[in-house]
């Protein structure tokens, strides 16, 4: 009787110590679930406002044949957006809605076929900072290390650069 009893006791210890390991088997999978859906949204977004701004671009410098933008032409980069601020933390959801509103009013408020009108260099750096601090916090954010954090991201330069203008050559 007594053998039995240790024996039902070792066998509830395992069986519990079984039924742990499960359960951190599937938070560990839910974890990864979770953060799989997020790098997704973070994707999915940046390309939405490169393509929104790319849109913005091109119109104002008369690369599109309409003088106005199509009806809706924001809405893919709006639904992403709205997805990313379900995964996204709140540094992040801010920065992205930043970059969001910087592309969508280069857009909206810029003039078709007009690359020489001061706001749109105006418009294109409101954007192109506020994508550069939405991509340093989504780096962040997603744990992407970066080896120099002194750096700016490639495509970019950080105001006050020195020699930014180089070409691969060292030479202006």
């Amino acid at each position: 009787m007594i053998t039995q009893r240790w024996s039902d006791r070792r066998e509830t210890v395992a069986w519990e110590r079984e039924r742990q390991r499960e359960r951190e088997s599937w938070d560990r999978e839910d974890e990864a679930r979770t953060f799989e859906h997020r790098r997704q949204a973070h994707v999915a977004f940046y390309e939405a406002v490169k393509g929104l701004a790319r849109t913005a671009y091109n119109h104002c410098y008369g690369f599109t044949e309409e003088p106005e933008l199509e009806e809706g032409w924001q809405s893919d980069a709006f639904a992403k957006l709205a997805q990313l601020q379900f995964y996204a933390d709140r540094a992040v959801t801010a920065a992205a809605s930043a970059a969001y509103s910087a592309a969508w009013s280069w857009g909206q408020y810029g003039i078709h076929d007009a690359p020489d009108d001061p706001s749109f260099y105006e418009r294109q750096q409101k954007f192109d900072e506020a994508e550069l601090e939405m991509l340093l916090l989504t780096r962040e954010s997603l744990s992407i290390p970066e080896a120099d954090l002194t750096l700016p991201p490639p495509g970019y330069s950080y105001p006050g650069d020195q020699g930014g203008d180089e070409g691969p050559d060292g030479e202006s």
